[in-house]
């Protein structure tokens, strides 16, 4: 033996040989025991590389359990108690001892049972050999250990010869497996019956049950439960997940995160999610969505994502002269000029207000991220004020050819300038003024309008029969009016006949003429029929008279289509027609979402304004729902998912045929029919309707020179006058839907009696012009379109069979 090592609260110490024999005791003794008297009470002694122990004279030493007499040979695992105190002999290695002293001060020792030594079995095994008693002093000489009467190397050959056995029986018994790990460095485990061997890259086991447990750090560890057999080459696999990571979220302002496509939480903060790829959505007010991708390591590391968040805004920069003026941005004060904001991207009003000086407004477009400069906006003076009346009033106003309303209005005009305003009103002369006036001032004019008439004569018969005027008797029926040329309404009136009405416009240098014969009383039913109806839904219509006329256009007519062939057509069942286009109010009542939309700037949605962006099928399920309301029998059904016309036509609310539209738009009575609505020569006659006007020219490629209606776009239904048969917006405003499907060349064989079209189709016919059409072509009342689809300048009225 080189060594005794003694393993002791405080640490471990190292005897040599040369060190023998030790004491072990109280105070004063190498090995100190606490509670014990001073002194030793006993020795510790090496003999041929053998550890014995020897007690003190008269001290009480266990050896084992068993009160020591003499000198005690030592083993591996034996067990010396002085009282609470004890030492304990561990395993021997090599050259090495290792003893184990508790010295009794932790007071929780259970001291071993007293055997008697006559209980002992004498000579046994290990105690053949005497040892003689040695006279031991602390510092002196040590004197010769007692000779063992046992040869130790045998007893060590067998033990040895032992475990080989043993460790040759488990080698050839056990069978070899393999343990793979993900990742390959993790540390494994092995629990079970019998001690695991490991050999090499392979683990030899016996066969039985064996718990298997893997770690790694920055791994959930994994575990699974294996049968080991005895066949060869068995693998046992074991995965090990990684432990989430946590990630710090970087951002510049509050922002809520979402992480493929989950909402996370709100940022700036710190969360925890699964290792590997992920998809990230960052939402944050004034900051552009942010989308991308993120590997988290896990491992339970953290990291830190920092996204480039793109602002949703830019700087805007604004100037004035002068300075100091405020500026509003969506109505919401900013500060001053010279001043620099931020707004978010999109379209913005701007304005700028100061004390003396006329308000300045603006639409801004601004880009995310792209700075942009406004200005310098030079403020200029109040405008002055001009109230403005006509005699008689509703007279249209515009200065410098820009419409400004109708009389009596309130004018803003720029101050210290001179301004040319001119009144129109249908029936009167245009009357033009100069004005100017200075900054803040207030001036009322008057202006009176000089008439314009045209003549109209009148046939009747019965002879006797009286005509009133806009409701004002005018004396017997034939005779010639000088009439203003505005739209009036006529009435002839006889007691026992039924009372005959119309609308003419009288035209300076145009002789017009009303010929018509009272119903007599053997036309009662006629005569029951009455001229003018209103449905539930608030559409006004007008009965239409019977005829004939040659529709369609001669070869030679100007900005003639091929469309337009001439056919003979005759009425014989009464219709009547509506007054005006449906407008989008009246089309709300039955679909309430509808909305006709905007062109530029100018709105196509006020309820008084024609519906547009609606299908021919839309205006077919609109005139169902209108007899629906009415009580009459629909005039469409659905028919594979189309609407199609009932045959033969029902008294139900349709859309006018194609020959019935043209008969009540060219109407002029006494045989003749117009070209245009307005008459039968070019120019267009001033207010006569809405086209493409000067107003236009910012929405449309192609307007009518010098021509201003006062409407860019779609006007309110009404503001033109009516045509002869008092329909409103024939020509011009929207173009209209009608009944019959469409084809380039109808049958013109014979006179056709209240025609309806072809019995089948694609496309629908779509007459008259509209708000965006100059051209002699479409302005022409023979014009024929078509289409299959909405547009925002088509709408349409309704019609009914009277009967």
């Amino acid at each position: 033996m080189s060594e005794l090592i003694v393993r002791e609260a405080l640490g471990e110490r190292r005897f040599t040989a040369t060190d023998f024999p030790i004491a072990v005791g109280g105070q004063g003794s190498a090995i100190v025991m606490a509670g014990r008297p001073e002194g030793a009470e006993a020795y510790l002694g090496l003999h041929e590389d053998q550890l014995f122990v020897q007690p003190a004279d008269g001290a009480e030493v266990l050896h084992n359990g068993v009160p020591v007499q003499g000198s005690t040979w030592l083993r591996s695992g034996d067990v010396i108690n002085f009282g609470a105190a004890r030492l304990r002999l561990l395993a021997q290695r090599d050259a090495q001892r290792i003893v184990e002293v508790d010295d009794g001060s932790s007071g929780n020792i259970t001291a071993p049972p007293i055997i008697e030594p006559s209980t002992r079995l004498q000579g046994g095994e290990g105690d053949a050999e005497r040892i003689d008693p040695l006279q031991f002093r602390p510092s002196g000489p040590t004197k010769a250990a007692p000779k063992l009467s046992l040869d130790l190397k045998k007893i060590v050959v067998g033990i040895a010869a032992v475990l080989v056995a043993v460790v040759l029986w488990f080698i050839f018994t056990a069978t070899s497996v393999s343990v793979r790990t993900d990742p390959a460095e993790a540390k494994v485990a092995i629990e079970g019956t019998l001690p695991a061997v490991h050999f090499g890259g392979r683990v030899l086991l016996r066969p039985g049950d064996y718990s298997i447990k893997a770690t790694q750090e920055g791994y959930a560890p994994a575990q699974l439960q294996a049968k080991v057999s005895n066949e060869s080459n068995q693998t046992f696999a074991l995965k090990l997940q990684k432990l989430p990571g946590r990630v710090n979220f970087d951002v510049p302002s509050q922002a809520r995160i979402t992480v493929d496509g989950k909402e996370l939480g709100d940022a700036p903060g710190e969360f925890t999610l699964a290792p590997g790829k992920h998809t990230v959505g960052i939402t944050a007010a004034r900051y552009q969505p942010f989308s991308g991708e993120l590997t988290v390591v896990g491992e339970g590391k953290s990291q830190t994502f920092t996204p480039q968040l793109v602002p949703a805004w830019a700087e805007v920069t604004v100037s004035s002269e002068p300075a100091g003026a405020k500026v509003l941005v969506d109505g919401e004060e900013r500060g001053v000029t010279p001043l620099t904001t931020q707004i978010l991207a999109g379209n913005h009003p701007v304005e700028l207000r100061m004390d003396g000086f006329k308000s300045w407004t603006t639409d801004v477009q601004v880009k995310a991220n792209e700075p942009l400069n406004l200005g310098p906006v030079r403020l200029g003076l109040p405008d002055g004020r001009l109230a403005l009346r006509s005699e008689p009033a509703g007279a249209s106003v515009s200065v410098g050819g820009v419409y400004r309303g109708q009389t009596p209005v309130q004018l803003e005009l720029r101050p210290d300038i001179s301004h040319n305003v001119v009144l129109t009103l249908p029936g009167y002369e245009a009357s033009t003024r100069e004005v100017s006036l200075t900054a803040g001032e207030n001036r009322t004019l008057s202006v009176p309008l000089t008439g314009v008439f045209g003549e109209v004569t009148l046939a009747v018969q019965p002879a006797d029969a009286q005509v009133f005027i806009d409701g004002k008797p005018a004396g017997a029926a034939n005779q010639k009016l000088r009439l203003v040329s505005t739209t009036h309404e006529i009435e002839i009136r006889k007691t026992g006949f039924v009372t005959y009405k119309t609308s003419i416009t009288p035209r300076p240098g145009v002789s017009q003429k009303i010929e018509t014969t009272l119903l007599t009383p053997e036309q009662t039913k006629l005569a029951a029929t009455p001229a003018n109806i209103r449905s539930k839904a608030d559409l006004s219509l007008k009965l239409m008279p019977m005829g004939s006329f040659t529709m369609g256009s001669p070869r030679r007519e100007p900005g003639r289509r091929a469309n337009e062939a001439q056919r003979d057509v005759q009425f014989k069942r009464p219709f009547y027609m509506g007054v005006s286009e449906v407008t989008n109010g009246q089309f709300r009542k039955f679909k309430s979402e509808h909305r006709s939309g905007i062109i530029g700037q100018h709105t196509l949605d006020l309820d008084n304004q024609p519906v547009v962006g609606v299908t021919w099928q839309d205006a077919a399920l609109f005139c169902n729902w209108l007899s629906q309301q009415d009580g009459l029998p629909p005039a469409y059904q659905d028919k594979n998912g189309r609407m199609v016309a009932v045959q033969p036509l029902t008294t139900g609310y349709r859309l006018p045929t194609d020959a019935e539209w043209e008969w009540v738009a060219r109407y002029e009575g006494g045989g003749k029919f117009r070209r245009y609505p307005w008459g039968d020569s070019l120019p267009v006659t001033p207010r006569s309707g809405n086209y493409a006007d000067v107003t236009a020219r910012l929405i449309v490629q192609d307007v009518i020179p010098d021509y201003d209606d006062g409407f860019a776009a779609s006007a309110p239904t009404g503001k033109f006058p009516a045509n002869t048969l008092g329909l409103l917006d024939i020509g011009g405003n929207v173009a209209e839907w009608v009944h019959d499907y469409y084809t380039v060349s109808p049958d013109s064989g014979g006179v056709a009696v209240d025609p309806t079209g072809p019995a089948d189709g694609k496309q629908h016919v779509i007459r008259g012009s509209s708000w965006r059409q100059s051209s002699v072509t479409d302005l022409r009342l023979s014009a024929r379109d078509f289409g299959d689809s909405q547009r925002n300048d088509v709408g349409f009225r309704v019609a009914r069979y009277a009967e």
